[in-house]
Order: C-alpha cells, then sequence, then structure tokens
C-alpha cells in the first residue's frame, strides 16, 4: 500500500524558510512515508496521535490517516522548538 502525502499550508511555509541543504534530505523522508509511515516516533502528550521522524536537525510532525491512505504533514521545524 501506498500512502499520499498532503502538506498543511502552515507546514509548506515552515518548509519554505529551511535552508536548501536541508530542504532536499526533508524532501526524501517525506517521500519515503508514502512507502513507511510508520517508521515515525509515535508522540505523547499534547501531540499524542502524530508521529514524528527526524532529519537531523529538524523534526516532521505528521498524522496517518489508515482509511483514507493518507499521511498529512502538520509540522516542519527545528528540534528546539517544534515540540
Amino acid at each position: 500500500m501506498t500512502y499520499q502525502i498532503q502538506v498543511q499550508k502552515s507546514a509548506k511555509k515552515q518548509l519554505d524558510k529551511i535552508p536548501s541543504i536541508y530542504r532536499s534530505k526533508i524532501g526524501k523522508a517525506i517521500d519515503s512515508l508514502a512507502f513507511d509511515p510508520f517508521q515515525g516516533k509515535k508522540l505523547e502528550g499534547e501531540l499524542r496521535g502524530n508521529y514524528s521522524i527526524r532529519v537531523w536537525p529538524y523534526r516532521i510532525i505528521y498524522q496517518i490517516y489508515k482509511k483514507e491512505l493518507i499521511v498529512l504533514i502538520i509540522e516542519v521545524g527545528h528540534r528546539q522548538g517544534i515540540y
């Protein structure tokens, strides 16, 4: 099963602010979620139900919709300010 990747507008804006040397790595990580969305860490607390993957020094926060086969990227940011 291949999941469709969707990116929220706010996450797209955050991604546009990231230096280009990291943007390509982040793009590859996001693309990999289409084939294995459960590779990320399950989050707890306020972000319960979301997942996170690391692309040092950044984090990608996303949600998985199993029935619709959608991965929704909700936030992309530096590890110090993302949580």
